[in-house]
This record gives structure tokens, C-alpha cells and sequence, in this order.
């Protein structure tokens, strides 16, 4: 069996409970694993691990040098042979999770943590597409994704559903095309005949605030101080499609329409 595979027939539909979906990782405590190993397991593993006639030693090198996911295996299903019982059907994944993480705690080991799969691994295009969103393409400074990236943009979890192939499409290829729900763009000409644009935020009848474009500064201008303030055809989304070779912008897009 893979570890691919393993993972997921730990998983099951405990661990994806756990972890929600969208949770980069789980872990657990070791105060629930110590009431369940002193409930369960001490009778034949011994109250520290140390092995009695029923159970074998869970400090000793065998039993240290089990991966993790072995280790979550052996309680889940059990050992063919001997006397350890599979307690999968017993213990919710969540508690076979915190007993592991009790066994290595006795191992003098750090506990388990296990990170959920990639989504979006088995597909390279996307992959790729990933690595010049975070990367070359700097989308990321803009938009957010998951828990990371910038605010001028809009957040682009459930983009594809949101805007649908096309859209996504448009909004990538043309961003000055449509302006994104709650993201307009002021242009502000001050006395001195200077120009600003930004992303426009709290906007009142005598006052406009600004995000500028790297997102990380807000100023406010009163209206009656300065030339005008007019909104802008242009979106502050650079023409990052037209900097793209073809091979890019199908990356881009296959990553955009994984979210």
C-alpha cells in the first residue's frame, strides 16, 4: 500500500471531519490520548509502554521506528498474528489520532502531524500554475488564497464557481472589462495637477479613502481640497495575461479554475 493510499484509508471520513476541508493540519493533544491508552492499552502494552506478556514494548526500537502512518495503522486495524485488536471501529479517527500521539510521547518523540493532500496534485498544469501565482506572476500580493496573499484584490477561494470559465477568463485576459464587486477604482487629481489611483475604500459625500497599490497604505483625501475625483476605466490589475507566454497562461488558468 502507497502512502498516498494508507493516508487515505486513515483518513476516511473521520480525519476529513477533522480537519473541515480547508485546515492545513491536524493535531492532537495528549490529555485524551493518556485517558484512552490508561483505558485501553496499559492492560497489555504496561502503564508506560514497557511491554507485559499480552502486548509488546512501545518504547523500544521496533516500535520507535514505525512511520507515523504505520503507527496509525497498527491501532486503526490492528496486527495479523497477535494479539494487538484494530480499534478503528471503536475509536473515532480523532482518538486514534491523540492515542498515537500519546504512544509517542512515551517514545520521547515529537507528536504526529498530518497535513491533508494537495488537491490539486495530480494535476501538473495546475501545479505549475500554482508556482507562478505565488511566484513570477506575483498574483499573491494582491489576492488571497486559503489564509495567505494580499488585499487590493478580491479573495479568489471559489473563484472558478463564482465567475464560471468565461468569466474567469475575462477577468484574467481583461481585467479593465468589469470591476470586481466591492474593489472600484478612483482616480484623485490633486491641486498641483498630480494624479493617484487606487483601490477605493469608505467612500462618503466629503471624503474618499484610498488603498494604495501595493496595498499596504491607506490615505484619505477630503474632496473639497483636492481638483477632482473620478472613477477610472482602468483596473489596478496589471496585464499580468499579456506578459504571460501561452504555456503560462494555461498554467495560470488551470490554478485559477482549481479554487
Amino acid at each position: 500500500m502507497t502512502t498516498k493510499s494508507l493516508y487515505k484509508r486513515l483518513l476516511g471520513v473521520g480525519f476529513a471531519a477533522v480537519l473541515g476541508g480547508t485546515a492545513t493540519s491536524a493535531s492532537a493533544g495528549l490529555s485524551e490520548g493518556l485517558v484512552l491508552f490508561n483505558s485501553f492499552c496499559a492492560v497489555c502494552h504496561g502503564v508506560t509502554g514497557e511491554g507485559q506478556a499480552m502486548g509488546k514494548s512501545l518504547v523500544d526500537d521496533g516500535a520507535k521506528g514505525l512511520e507515523d502512518l504505520e503507527l496509525l495503522a497498527v491501532i486503526r486495524e490492528g496486527r495479523a498474528g497477535t494479539g494487538m485488536a484494530a480499534w478503528g471501529d471503536s475509536f473515532s479517527a480523532e482518538e486514534i489520532l491523540d492515542t498515537a500521539n500519546y504512544v509517542r510521547a512515551m517514545q520521547g518523540k515529537l507528536g504526529i502531524l498530518l497535513e491533508p493532500e494537495d488537491p490539486i496534485a495530480g494535476d501538473p498544469l495546475a501545479v505549475a500554475g500554482r508556482a507562478l501565482f505565488n511566484g513570477a506572476a506575483n498574483c499573491v500580493s494582491c489576492h488571497t488564497v486559503g489564509d495567505a496573499g494580499g488585499r487590493v484584490g478580491p479573495v479568489l477561494d471559489g473563484v472558478s464557481a463564482r465567475l464560471g470559465d468565461d468569466g474567469l477568463l475575462e477577468a484574467f485576459s481583461k481585467p479593465s472589462a468589469s470591476f470586481a464587486e466591492g474593489f472600484p477604482v478612483k482616480v484623485i487629481e490633486l491641486n498641483d495637477g498630480s494624479t493617484l489611483r487606487g483601490v477605493a475604500r469608505n467612500e462618503t459625500a466629503t471624503s474618499l479613502q484610498i488603498q494604495s497599490l501595493d496595498g499596504k497604505r491607506w490615505r484619505t483625501y477630503f474632496k473639497d481640497r483636492v481638483k477632482s475625483v473620478r472613477d477610472s476605466k482602468s483596473s489596478v490589475m496589471p496585464d499580468i495575461y499579456a506578459d504571460l507566454n501561452r504555456q503560462q497562461r494555461e498554467q495560470l488558468l488551470a490554478y485559477l479554475r482549481s479554487l
